[in-house]
């Protein structure tokens, strides 16, 4: 597993262990429902604090094009750990992800995979693999501040993360940015379909019980309905209250 830092051109050696971080490293997560633009906002406040970004939601994606590729069941727990036991999941700079070294860019973003995310992150013992993965990257000595967007950033994957920041962005609009993008990948579906599987996904992500995407007790909310530009800037005011300021751009030789 790699993790490249966004904006830092640097690549990270992940590893598998389960033990705790050696190390203090400030994280920072971003949890929201499918579509409400955590992604984006993730890699720009990452890029402009000069930390690494880890898009977690871009891993179980990554891992469901893998189920579905072996033509497996996404509903059989059994079968989406055999598939991951064997795959490699890479990240790069700006959220791309890579399995076993290939690169899937838009591949991720299609119906096929919106439908059948929800049941391969619904595995409990798919989510600690991964969760596991995801964790041991703050022992990397090149991390050394990281933002992480996703479902249960926060509230499971990082829950001692410096500041958690929930999105919260209306059904409708969430469903316009999504079809954008459909149509921007010249993938064809309408509106309406595209409407209705984001309901039922919320659906099914709210019944995760403590995994489900919420807003922590001491979490804060951010309603992303602005320019992002704007939403950056609230969140970067956010993260100097703390007293962090963004690192030097460090290249790599």
């Amino acid at each position: 597993m790699r993790l490249t830092g966004a904006g830092l051109g640097l690549e990270l050696a992940g590893s598998m262990a389960d033990a705790a971080p050696s190390r203090t490293v400030p994280v920072i997560t971003l949890d929201g429902l499918s579509g409400s633009g955590k992604s984006t906002l993730a890699r720009r406040l990452a890029a402009a604090l000069g930390w690494s970004y880890l898009d977690s939601g871009a891993w179980y994606r990554a891992l469901t094009w893998a189920v579905l590729d072996q033509q497996a069941d996404p509903k059989d727990e059994a079968a989406c750990l055999d598939t991951l036991s064997h795959l490699t999941l890479d990240a790069k700079a700006g959220g791309e992800v890579l399995a076993n070294g290939k690169s899937l860019g838009l591949a991720l973003r299609t119906p096929a995979i919106d439908a059948a995310v929800s049941q391969v992150a619904n595995h409990l013992a798919v989510r600690h693999e991964l969760n596991q993965r995801m964790r041991a990257l703050l022992d990397q000595e090149q991390v050394f501040g990281l933002v992480a967007d996703g479902r249960d950033a926060g509230s499971v994957i990082f829950p001692d993360a410096a500041l958690q920041v929930f999105v919260e962005v209306p059904l409708a609009v969430r469903a316009a940015r999504r079809f954008e993008q459909y149509q921007q990948s010249g993938t064809e579906v309408t509106l309406h379909d595209i409407e209705q599987a984001l309901a039922e996904r919320d659906t099914c992500d709210l019944a995760r019980g403590d995994a489900a995407p919420r807003l922590t007790a001491r979490g804060r909310e951010l309603k992303n309905q602005q320019h992002v530009e704007e939403a950056v800037g609230v969140l970067l005011s956010w993260v100097k209250e703390l007293g962090y300021t963004p690192q030097p751009t460090q290249e790599t030789s």
